[in-house]
């Protein structure tokens, strides 16, 4: 069964009585994206600048937001996601500032 991130609908992703507002799976899949943007944020600055290789932080935002959100929706699993997105933006993200150019 597909997970829904705008509804949270799908799997065990309602939060159980007594736990916290942060404990329920979807709540931390909607921040996992932010988390990925600051992540990237950080790759593009200290990678890409401070290290002077090309990063392109257009292509690494769709490399990593992208697949994130395929792997969240069919298993539903935050860490999985996250892992699949850093892993996407950061190869994306060098690889096409390799082909196009770094974004300054």
């Amino acid at each position: 069964m597909p997970y829904n991130l705008i509804t949270c609908q799908g799997g065990t992703w309602a939060s159980t009585a007594g736990s916290y507002i942060g404990s329920s799976d979807c709540i931390k899949s909607k921040l996992g994206l932010v988390i990925l943007f600051f992540i990237i944020c950080m790759v593009r600055k200290w990678g890409g600048e401070e290290m002077g290789l090309d990063y392109n932080f257009l292509f690494g935002l769709i490399f990593s937001i992208i697949p994130y959100l395929v792997v969240i929706t069919i298993f539903g699993s935050f860490k999985i996601a996250l892992v699949v997105g850093l892993l996407g933006g950061i190869v994306g993200g060098y690889f096409s500032g390799m082909i196009f150019g770094g974004s300054e």
